[in-house]
């Protein structure tokens, strides 16, 4: 009866590990899917690897030994060669995986938040007016300090002049990404890894900067594209353009100001 019991046991330990196992490798398999669904070279990859399995099922069926040992040996050293051609996007996951995370809090009442927005929303729409390239980027809940380390830090109010002024042609801090950090302008010409994936060729280095910093962090950077005048936003890897006139309302939905917490019931 006792040793009925401890096989019972043991059985159902096993297919729990078994079972946890299981869901781990899916979890990963999906993760790494999520992570390179926008990657067209990474889908081309998935593909081939199901054609691989394919055949290795078919060699193994019908004893080819031949195609076999050929299937055997990609699948050797086709593990390196993946490392080797994906290293950028390798990097990219783990770098997002080891970002640290802020408290991401608002020390700003309801007020300053109003004044804040302004500001934001004049200087945007007055550098796609004028076709004045920028790259505006907003720290959220990972921290941005590496990329801050990359330029020209310095502390000041979020001013629409100010921001223009940075962005002017000629100016020092033109060139690169201006990143905020709550309620204040914390570094310009800062710099970001491109995106390795597939877009379109219509964007330029300031629009792959913005969706590089994108996949490997939770921030929303905005660009202002000095061809076009186009503003758009850059987040999760993606990048959508916004109509000038839904500007305000997109900024309020991206950095979560208006949240009611306690601070800002009592403001007002």
């Amino acid at each position: 009866m006792i040793a009925a019991v401890n096989f019972d046991v043991s059985l159902v330990l096993k297919m729990f590990r078994i079972a946890i196992d299981l869901i781990l490798v899916w979890l990963l398999i999906y993760y790494v899917i999520s992570a390179f669904r926008n990657n067209v070279r990474t889908l081309q990859l998935f593909k081939g690897i199901i054609v691989i399995a394919l055949v290795k099922v078919i060699t193994s069926f019908f004893g080819l030994t031949t195609l076999g040992g050929i299937v055997d040996a990609v699948l050797t050293y086709g593990v390196l060669g993946i490392i080797i051609i994906f290293q950028p996007e390798i990097r990219a996951i783990l770098e997002k995986m080891g970002q640290t995370n802020n408290d991401y809090v608002h020390t700003v009442n309801l007020g300053e938040r109003e004044k804040i927005l302004n500001e934001l929303v004049n200087c945007v729409t007055d550098l796609a007016k004028t076709q004045t390239g920028a790259l505006i980027t907003f720290e959220r809940r990972q921290s941005l300090q590496d990329f801050i380390n990359t330029g020209i830090k310095f502390d000041a109010q979020i001013k629409s002049e100010l921001l223009k002024t940075i962005f002017y042609e000629g100016t020092p801090l033109h060139d690169g990404a201006t990143i905020i950090k709550n309620d204040r302008i914390v570094a310009s010409a800062c710099f970001y890894p491109p995106t390795n994936k597939e877009v379109p060729a219509k964007y330029g280095a300031r629009h792959r900067a913005a969706i590089g910093i994108s996949e490997i962090t939770d921030s929303l950077t905005i660009v202002v594209s000095e061809e076009t005048g186009t503003i758009s936003f850059a987040t999760d890897g993606d990048l959508r353009p916004v109509n000038p006139k839904e500007l305000r309302a997109q900024l309020v939905s991206e950095l979560d100001w208006y949240h009611s917490d306690e601070g800002d019931k009592q403001d007002e």
